[in-house]
């Protein structure tokens, strides 16, 4: 399979002029400062268009485009544009729409000009493209417009088979997308801040491809996402709502991998009957705003549902309370868990703590400088350290371990020692062992810091 990581890595550093979006003229490039994700503009009379350039061997193909012309606009500037995957290479007829999934994308031809307006498309939206680029997309199923004739009150098809749905290109809307599926389905999010209060009733996989540059904000007015009794993973999100929950799971089970979990109340909590999973996520800056209460992870109330959550490598910091259990059976393993320190509440701030039925398995973790590192009658098991992580810098959110040959991380090589728990990028018994932590672990492949 064709690989791209340098060339992802090389549109996170192009250089950027930053502008205002008074001057944005045809035939521009832009971009925001905090995606790698860069756009060619089109202005037709009042109508305002952007293109995603796929990848830097596309750009590079085209003589006029020119790094050090990208200019730098807001995410708000950048919505005013409709995003148009309509594309027709320059001398070919044909028109295609496109599927951007991952670098190589998928290309699909609009049969013929009934179809082309059948489906509702603008003549205007036509990008065009040279053969190299035309030819660069995988070849998909032709598009073909079947109109809906009301003749008869038969009962519409419903579709059986799982897909991909994509947003936004299919769907403005994450929870539209949700709407449309099926149990099975995968729903891949393209890059931009999605101000939505998401409820998930089915068992899907909700997934993008760079965590930091898919923001699901459910800007305190209510969770950022309500599971409710479905099987669902979620993976590579950055996820928050002000003083209320980022994750809300009471019945069903939930798999939360390589996510920022972030500046809300409450960062993942599970309740009654439902099962968490959180395997390499970021998790900080879960508070109340009066900083009185508040926690990375909370689950309650789910012992009498024979289920155990489990929580392994990840980094949960500067929350109020890091992880806080009652009535639950859970396991810690893998960890760190620091510098948990709550303001001004009536609980003194705790980094592992759990009362009640059930019992908190905890191992291999390094639990550092919290306001109590253990409370309740959780207590440090076998491989805990109590310890500065050093992470390459906590000022700037980088929680990647410090390497070296001298000032090292002591989370690094010391998870748990069983080889299936080591790091995903070493696949032999001689490989080193796990780190502690959310770049640790079988799971961490493909993580973005």
């Amino acid at each position: 399979m064709k690989r791209f990581f340098p060339i992802v890595l090389l549109f996170l550093l192009i250089p950027i002029i930053r502008v205002s979006a008074t001057t944005i003229i045809d035939g521009d490039l832009v971009k925001t400062p905090d995606s790698p994700d860069v756009y060619i503009v089109k202005l037709v009379g009042t109508e305002k268009y952007k293109r995603l350039i796929l990848n830097p061997e596309i750009f590079n193909q085209y003589g006029h485009l020119k790094w050090e012309n990208i200019k730098a606009v807001s995410q708000t500037e950048l919505d005013d544009y409709t995003t148009s995957d309509l594309v027709r290479a320059v001398g070919d007829e044909k028109v295609y729409k496109l599927y951007p999934n991952s670098d190589i994308g998928e290309k699909r031809w609009i049969k013929t000009a009934e179809d082309f307006s059948g489906f509702g498309y603008k003549v205007s939206a036509i990008y065009e493209i040279n053969n190299f680029e035309r030819d660069f997309y995988n070849s998909g199923a032709e598009l073909v417009f079947t109109p809906i004739t009301p003749i008869s009150p038969i009962e519409p098809t419903i579709r059986t088979t799982p897909t991909t749905l994509y947003v936004p290109s299919d769907y403005s809307t994450i929870q539209a997308a949700i709407n449309a599926s099926i149990d099975g389905d995968t729903i891949s999010v393209g890059s931009g801040t999605y101000n939505e209060n998401i409820v998930i009733d089915k068992k899907i996989k909700l997934t993008s491809n760079y965590a930091a540059g898919i923001v699901i904000n459910g800007g305190g007015t209510d969770n950022a996402i309500t599971i409710k009794n479905s099987d669902i993973s979620i993976q590579r999100f950055t996820i928050k709502s002000k003083d209320k929950y980022g994750i809300y799971c009471e019945t069903g089970s939930v798999t939360m991998k390589n996510n920022f979990i972030i500046d809300s109340g409450w960062g993942a909590v599970a309740e009654n009957n439902c099962q968490l999973t959180l395997l390499n996520n970021l998790i900080y800056n879960n508070k109340k705003a009066d900083n009185k209460d508040g926690a990375g992870v909370l689950i309650k109330d789910n012992f009498s549902y024979n289920i155990t959550s489990e929580i392994r490598n990840n980094v949960i910091t500067d929350n109020y309370h890091g992880i806080w259990s009652e009535n639950s059976n859970i396991k810690v393993l893998n960890n760190i868990i620091t510098k948990n320190v709550g303001g001004v509440g009536s609980v003194e701030s705790v980094g592992i703590y759990h009362s009640g039925l059930g019992k908190s398995d905890s191992y291999y973790n390094d639990v550092w400088s919290n306001g109590w590192n253990y409370k309740g009658d959780a207590l440090a098991g076998n491989g805990s350290i109590d310890t500065n992580p050093k992470f390459i810098s906590e000022a700037q959110r980088d929680y990647r371990l410090q390497t070296g040959t001298t000032d090292y991380s002591p989370c690094i090589n010391t998870g748990y020692p069983e080889f299936i728990y080591n790091d995903g990028t070493l696949i032999t018994d001689n490989d080193y062992r796990n780190d502690m932590g959310a770049y640790g672990g079988p799971d961490n492949i493909g993580w973005n810091p």
